[in-house]
């Protein structure tokens, strides 16, 4: 029986086969991926709709594959070249002649169900056949070609493209540029493309990180690369403590992951304008003995779980232990942090990530 397993940090499901796609669908989901029709389709070359086509995938099947796809040779096993990190420029230049040629090999291994490439396990689904409806549909480095952006996101998800197809024969001066993974229509693409979406806005904000190193001294440097090192550890251990129970595990934690991301990103922000935390000296003074007061009561309230309740996914003690133990670490880095880039509201920093932790202790269930 093809195995199907969720690995972390960022919830990708790993699958031994590529027909496994359809088993953990079956299997983890219990949900069958919905096909939505419209009431017009696309010209075969043109940017309109017309009236006397249908409107469902059957109408793409037979698009024209450009004359490049001859030239791919088929793989061995699944590419790491990861197309959607050439597409988006993420960790990388944008560019889009290597998203494309990466894609046309992945296209190739999704055809063959290659297994995934647990080094780029994302671009299993967001890769391939996705990316290349994604550069065809916006045209770039392309010819815009509708049809034929439409014939690979049939070959994603039917209920992708069909959900897409409002949003894609709009003018391109009229619209931003078209993600099919804003329209993923099955529990199982929503979470391959969400941690697409995460990684996105993870490389926003390194932008921005890296934009701030340029106005510190070597010691602020240093401090600041142990706090984002510090930061990113505790974002993927929130995974421990939040409930994976459900079709929608991954999805739900990414997001729980995209909280504390955001919160960083925004209290960065605020300091680095001297907007300092609004707390009272005693709100300061007594921020530890709230939060460890609340931990403690959670531990006791974790440890009473069933086995049962475990083994369906809900938070364990080891599993908030260890969560913990990454806040804390994470703390000291921005005291540390703070000490040398905000001294004179170092307290009030310390108190204020104290707080956070404090709030969100009392969210888990």
């Amino acid at each position: 029986m093809v195995e199907c397993r969720v690995r972390c940090s960022r919830i990708v499901i790993y699958c031994a086969h590529m027909i496994c796609a359809r088993i953990c669908w079956k299997k983890l989901f219990g949900l069958a991926t919905a096909v939505l029709m419209v009431t017009s389709a696309f010209a075969m070359q043109g940017q309109t709709v017309s009236a006397g086509q249908p409107a469902d995938c059957s109408a793409y099947v037979s698009v024209p594959l450009p004359a490049e796809v001859e030239k791919t040779p088929a793989p061995k096993a699944y590419p790491a070249c990861a197309s959607y990190r050439s597409y988006r420029g993420i960790g990388r230049p944008v560019n889009y002649a290597e998203a494309r040629a990466c894609a046309w090999q992945e296209r190739l291994a999704q055809k063959a169900q290659l297994a995934q490439n647990q080094d780029q396990p994302t671009s299993w689904v967001v890769g391939g056949s996705l990316i290349l409806a994604d550069i065809y549909a916006n045209g770039v480095g392309v010819q815009r070609n509708v049809p034929l952006a439409m014939r690979f996101a049939c070959e994603v998800e039917p209920s992708m493209a069909m959900n897409g197809l409002s949003e894609i024969k709009q003018p391109s001066g009229k619209r931003g540029p078209l993600e099919f993974c804003d329209y993923a229509g099955s529990t199982f693409t929503m979470n391959f493309c969400g941690g697409y979406a995460s990684e996105i806005k993870d490389e926003r904000r390194s932008q921005y990180y890296n934009s701030l190193k340029s106005s510190m001294d070597p010691e602020q440097k240093a401090a600041f690369v142990k706090l984002l090192v510090a930061q990113n550890a505790y974002v993927d251990s929130h995974i421990s403590e939040v409930y994976q129970g459900g079709t929608i595990r991954a999805i739900r934690t990414i997001g729980s992951q995209e909280i504390l991301s955001k919160l960083f990103r925004e209290e960065i922000t605020h300091f680095e304008r001297k907007q300092w935390p609004v707390l009272s000296a005693n709100q300061i003074a007594t921020s530890d003995v709230l939060l460890q007061r609340e931990y403690e009561k959670k531990l006791r309230e974790i440890q009473k779980r069933t086995k049962d309740e475990i083994d369906e996914g809900s938070v364990t003690a080891g599993g908030l232990s260890n969560a913990q133990k990454a806040w804390e670490a994470y703390r000291d880095a921005w005291v540390a942090f703070a000490r040398l880039r905000y001294p004179s509201a170092a307290d009030a920093i310390r108190a204020q990530i104290t707080l956070d932790r404090y709030r969100l202790v009392k969210t888990i269930s």
